[in-house]
């Protein structure tokens, strides 16, 4: 009688860089139930967003003015529509709903797709995440610190002498949201090249070759950015966007795979 061969109790589990945790596998009704429950925390968390800037609209169109006042005295806003009091405050509402629910929503998506994934994926995903937020707050807040005061005090000021700001408020709310979104998305520019460079799609040195396109893509980002056509606000916008090309270089060197890396890792 032939005796059989001793089986390892752990061949047949994945390997470990497959993502496995060793726990039991959920089946697809358990992801779709732990999906619906993801869903339900992230709305129950944008509904109480929304309920609470509600409840301060006042205040927070307060800050989205105080930019423009700080330039220009007694500056206000008009309504032009019966319904652009109500629309604003919908708006809002809406915005910074998502904004104070932003945190909890990326929590939960982070807890249903990390487990999934494979180490290196991981160590790709989660700081790429998180670096991008923190990224895109410091766009935004650059965007109403210093964007915003110099290009209003530019646009409110030229012809002062001969024409009155009257300023509708949905006008005036568009454009603030719209610059402080738009440079809170620019600035995810280092991000983006730093998760390039780590997966091997670009590397620094390409990069530094290519500054003189990145001069040009980047005021053409800036006039898409900006909703006015004047050269000022898209110089505001265009000028730090550039400084953050390079440093997206910079940070594209440090976490580049290395040439034994890559090496190692062929076929």
């Amino acid at each position: 009688m032939v005796a059989e061969p001793i089986r390892d109790g752990n061949a047949g589990a994945p390997p470990a860089e497959a993502g496995y945790s060793g726990g039991p596998e959920m089946t697809l009704l358990e992801h779709l139930k732990e999906l619906r429950y993801r869903v339900m925390v992230s709305g129950l968390a944008v509904l109480v967003g929304v309920i609470v800037c509600f409840f301060f609209w006042e205040t927070i169109l307060g800050w989205m003015v105080a930019p423009a006042r700080d330039r220009v005295e007694d500056f206000k806003v008009s309504s032009f529509s019966p319904t652009d009091r109500i629309g604003i405050i919908v708006k809002i509402g809406l915005y910074g709903g998502l904004i104070l629910a932003s945190p909890v929503v990326l929590y939960q998506l982070l807890a249903f797709i990390v487990p999934g994934l494979t180490p290196r994926e991981r160590k790709i995903l989660i700081p790429g995440i998180v670096g991008g937020a923190l990224f895109l707050l410091a766009g935004m807040a650059f965007a109403y610190w210093v964007i915003l005061p110099a290009s209003l005090g530019f646009l409110l000021e030229l012809g002062s002498d001969e024409i009155d700001n009257v300023i509708g408020i949905r006008q005036y709310v568009d454009f603030v949201t719209r610059i402080i979104f738009w440079v809170g998305v620019s600035f995810e520019l280092p991000m983006v090249l730093a998760i390039a460079a780590r997966l091997g799609l670009v590397r620094a040195r390409q990069l530094l070759g290519f500054w003189r396109y990145a001069v040009v893509v980047v005021f053409i980002i800036a006039a898409v950015v900006t909703p006015t056509p004047d050269p000022v606000t898209q110089t505001f916008v265009a000028g730090p966007l550039l400084g953050l090309y390079f440093v997206g270089i910079l940070m594209a060197w440090a976490v580049q795979p290395k040439r034994r890396e890559q090496a190692g890792q062929g076929p």
